[in-house]
């Protein structure tokens, strides 16, 4: 009897640890097949997702390294600090759902090299390669020679909106067009002509001549602040006479008195004969008295056609009328 109960006994215990230990088993499958093996990555601390291995992190890694390349070539890609692994197990559909491009893709660190063209301080073109910006910066240079043109280089954490080369020749052009000199046309006065009135010539008397034919006065002398002269009127195209033989020191065009003739008389003297219609002397001409040097007009300022007539000692404007006076 007590053989059986002890072997009652062993039966037991044997199924129960056999039963025990399938139990396990298809416990341990369960859990083979439902959880794998993977490593938490971490980077500064932070985790960034469940990796297969710490090899799969490596190539994600390398992804978003060409994936920046893509964009420039010449990029540097880097990561601030090394990852960090944790043995793990997790189900395979946590593994496969998970997103670790885009959790390391937040932990990548680029740095660009960009170059700038600027002008006088300020950027006008930013270029991803020194060859490029430079050839513009050449350009700018050898045609706007003024202006401080310097390619300056610039590291940045993202690559922002490069100048295309149409926009860049459209800001070359921008530039050298509005530096240009600027050209002031030059403006030849073609005086009129007209069919001259009076003699070549007139008597001299030694003493002085009557600047013109006609003696009527349009306007007296009035002194050195108001008008500096006398204005004797006659119909364009009439003679003007030198009053006394001089050496002709100014025929040409001035404002106010439009195209004139200055004469120097000697011992100071010098007369004016302005508003002329057309120069018939020219600088350094010694005149004679009573020669004809000039024809009634009315360039300048004038309200019509006459021979504004002054008489000057050193410089100074007198009354010319007591110098013609009975001539």
């Amino acid at each position: 009897m007590e053989k059986r109960g002890v072997l009652r006994t062993l039966r037991f215990i044997f199924f129960t640890v056999l039963t025990l230990v399938l139990i396990f088993s298809a416990v341990l499958v369960t859990v083979l097949n439902t959880y794998k093996p993977a490593v938490k990555a971490y980077l500064n601390g932070k985790f960034i997702g469940y990796f297969s291995d710490e090899q799969q992190f490596d190539e994600v890694y390398n992804d978003l390294v060409t994936e920046k390349q893509s964009i420039d070539p010449n990029v540097k890609v880097y990561l601030e600090s090394e990852p960090t692994f944790e043995t793990s197990y997790i189900r395979d559909k946590v593994l496969k759902d998970q997103n670790v491009y885009t959790n390391l893709r937040a932990e990548v660190k680029t740095e660009y090299t960009i170059y700038n063209v600027a002008v006088d301080g300020e950027t006008k073109m930013t270029f991803n390669t020194q060859d490029e910006a430079n050839k513009y910066a050449e350009s700018l240079k050898s045609q706007v020679a003024k202006l401080n043109t310097e390619v300056k280089m610039e590291k940045v954490a993202e690559l922002g909106e490069m100048t295309s080369i149409e926009r860049a020749d459209s800001i070359l052009k921008d530039i050298v067009d509005r530096n240009k000199p600027v050209e002031i046309p030059k403006v030849t006065y073609k005086p009129a002509t007209a069919q001259t009135i009076g003699a070549a010539y007139v008597a001299p008397t030694g003493e002085g001549v009557w600047p013109t034919v006609n003696r009527r006065i349009n306007c007296e002398f009035m002194g050195y602040s108001g008008h500096t002269g006398i204005d004797l009127g006659g119909a364009i195209g009439t003679a003007i006479y030198a009053y006394r033989t001089g050496k002709v020191i100014f025929a040409g065009w001035g404002t106010g008195y439009g195209l004139h003739v200055k004469i120097d008389h000697g011992n100071g003297m010098t007369t004016y004969y302005a508003h002329c219609s057309e120069l018939l002397v020219s600088v350094g001409q010694t005149v004679s008295e009573g020669q004809m040097i000039a024809k009634i007009g009315m360039t300048g300022w004038t309200t019509g056609p006459h021979v504004h007539f002054e008489v000057r000692f050193g410089g100074v404007p007198v009354n010319p009328y007591p110098y013609i006076a009975g001539k």
